[in-house]
């Protein structure tokens, strides 16, 4: 009998978490941010690409944004 993936865990996955899908849908829609995110996984969360979370975090402050950081 075949065994079959029920679960997979990544460990140090860097999220975003913005306050309206709005807000998501610019910066997955904007050329200079869009790259930084790797897939949506709700209206307002998304996977950060690996190793892009400090370009991100500059970008957005770039664009008015102050994110909290946990």
């Amino acid at each position: 009998m075949a065994k079959h993936k029920v679960a997979t865990l990544h460990e140090r996955v860097s999220l975003i978490e913005v306050a309206t899908p709005f807000l998501l849908d610019t910066l997955m829609s904007n050329p200079r941010t869009a790259p930084l995110i790797l897939t949506r996984l709700d209206d307002r969360t998304a996977i950060v690409a690996p190793g892009k979370i400090d370009e991100l975090l500059e970008r957005l402050k770039k664009l008015g944004q102050l994110p909290k950081v946990l």
